[in-house]
């Protein structure tokens, strides 16, 4: 088993790359099972749940190969299994979004209730409603989920308790999308996620409309056929290294963070002091080449790390925002030429070809004393994401001030309190809210992850403690970041990863 090994104290700077979002790929390859034809997906992150996604689709009759750019090609081969067993599903949640494209597809459906990362209970009630509404006989036996009869258009609605459910609305689409007759998901999520399987599947030859909104239209289409796609970059893996880079007091540019994406975590980042510069760029100046070059041959489904360059970024083209303290509250201004679905940004199919603009979201060096604690409480888009809460908390630690950190997603999401008091921190816990004291000195310690995000959170809180850090059961880690320890190495952090003797 492996660990990650780091020595606290070194500022980060240069230039990172944001790999392909895992929480959009995921719902994208489950859909493919619905396609007819080639689909060619550009930007799949290479993570140990793509992988498990694509051992399943491959037990469901999905080929897939990865090519030497990157790109990852899927097409249904057998269209006669129906089954993903509990021995399958319950190393990962999201494999729980095979069951609406199998069951719109092949008629029927057998998927056994989900597994993932452990912080609480995380019912799927709301999929089998949605799916109910739109025809689906269900039945629960053994701890299988068995659907089945012809997919109907229908009036779906999925509010819950915490409110809407991102993967509930990946599942109930998935299905409309080949529905006879029209289909409406009311407080659908919200999610840029969900945003990119819409715009997939509508490249595929669905119809879906409102996407972005809480409310989806589906017209129900006959059939999808096959096409090429890019999936939207990581903005939890955005968010990510701007924290990275923020609590080592460190001036890094991360390409491929979209501002339009991530504006509650920018405000809650100027909000603590954070001066950050966020625009856009030419594909080929952000790789640092000359003329119009855009493309760098790549380990498949790697993306680049690029090298510290001295000096300062070219200049962006436009849409540049600089803050500093004097603005520390507010939230992002950039404007688009275009709403709606007509949106083309960074990203987007419409893009393939083209000499894409890159954006980018930087961090300026800091002294110890500009970061201030703020409160932050989860949400559903567009408030800030329950997936960064953990990063924020150990920025939060070395902070001036006490902040308040609320968990209003999944209330039970701290069991990483404990492992980063023990490199010094003196988080008190009080029901789904944790009181954070800041100006801690962080002490390095052997610590150990307790799911993905908590892994993140080990990790940066490990780029600044004094002495050595180590965190183990890494694996947690390698289910959402590509290259996490390439990337900060890569930054000037002294980390690697190293097997357990």
């Amino acid at each position: 088993m492996d660990k990650i090994c780091i020595r606290g104290g070194k500022s980060l700077s240069g230039r990172v790359w944001v790999s392909g979002s895992k929480n959009a790929s995921l719902p994208i390859l489950a859909s493919c099972l619905a396609v007819e034809g080639p689909v060619r997906l550009e930007s799949v992150p290479r993570l140990a749940d793509t992988e498990r996604m694509l051992f399943m689709l491959e037990k469901l009759g999905v080929s897939s190969e990865w090519h030497d750019d990157g790109s990852l090609r899927l097409e249904v081969i057998d269209e006669e299994p129906f089954e993903a067993p509990y021995h399958l599903v319950k190393t990962m949640r999201a494999s729980f979004c095979l069951l609406g494209p199998l069951w719109a597809r092949r008629s029927r459906a057998k998927v056994s209730y989900p597994g993932g990362c452990i912080f609480g209970h995380r019912p799927v009630d709301l999929h089998l409603k949605g799916l109910a509404a739109l025809g689906a006989n269900i039945e629960l036996i053994g701890g299988d989920v068995h659907t089945s009869g012809p997919v109907q258009g229908g009036h779906v609605f999925l509010g819950g308790n915490f409110g809407s459910t991102v993967l509930g609305t990946a599942n109930v689409l998935m299905a409309a999308v080949l529905a006879k007759g029209q289909s409406m998901i009311e407080c659908a999520a919200m999610e840029p996620e969900i945003g990119d399987l819409c715009r997939f599947l509508n490249t595929c030859g669905a119809k879906i409309t409102g996407i972005g909104t809480h409310r989806l239209l589906i017209e129900g289409v006959t059939s999808l056929h096959g096409c090429t796609y890019r999936l939207i970059p990581d903005r939890i893996e955005a968010g990510t290294l701007l924290i990275a880079a923020l609590i080592t007091r460190g001036e890094v540019v991360v390409l491929g963070a979209r501002p339009d994406q991530m504006g509650a975590v920018l405000d809650r980042l100027r909000a603590a002091g954070a001066r950050l510069e966020v625009g856009e760029m030419s594909r080929s100046e952000a790789m640092g080449l000359p003329g119009k070059e855009t493309f760098i041959p790549l380990e498949p489904g790697r993306a680049p790390l690029l090298p510290k360059k001295e000096g300062e970024l070219p200049p962006p083209r436009k849409r540049r925002q600089t803050s500093d303290q004097g603005d520390r509250l507010m939230a992002d201004r950039i404007f688009f030429d275009s709403s709606g679905d007509d949106l083309e940004l960074p990203g987007d199919e419409r893009n393939m070809g083209k000499e894409d603009s890159i954006p980018f979201v930087k961090t300026f060096a800091s002294d110890e004393d500009q970061l201030r604690s703020v409160d932050v409480v989860t949400m559903p888009y567009p408030g800030f994401p329950t997936d960064l809460q953990a990063q924020f908390m150990a920025l939060m630690c070395v902070s001036r001030g006490t902040s308040i950190l609320t968990e209003k997603i999944y209330p039970e999401r701290f069991i990483h309190v404990a492992e980063l008091n023990r490199l010094g921190a003196r988080i008190r816990r009080e029901g789904p809210t944790a009181i954070v004291p800041g100006d801690c000195r962080l002490m390095g310690a052997t610590v150990m992850a307790s799911d993905l995000r908590a892994s993140a959170a080990l990790v940066l809180a490990g780029l600044i403690a004094e002495g050595k850090t180590e965190v183990q059961r890494v694996y947690h880690l390698d289910r959402g970041y590509e290259n996490l320890v390439q990337k900060l190495a890569g930054l000037g952090a002294d980390i690697e990863r190293v097997k357990e003797g």
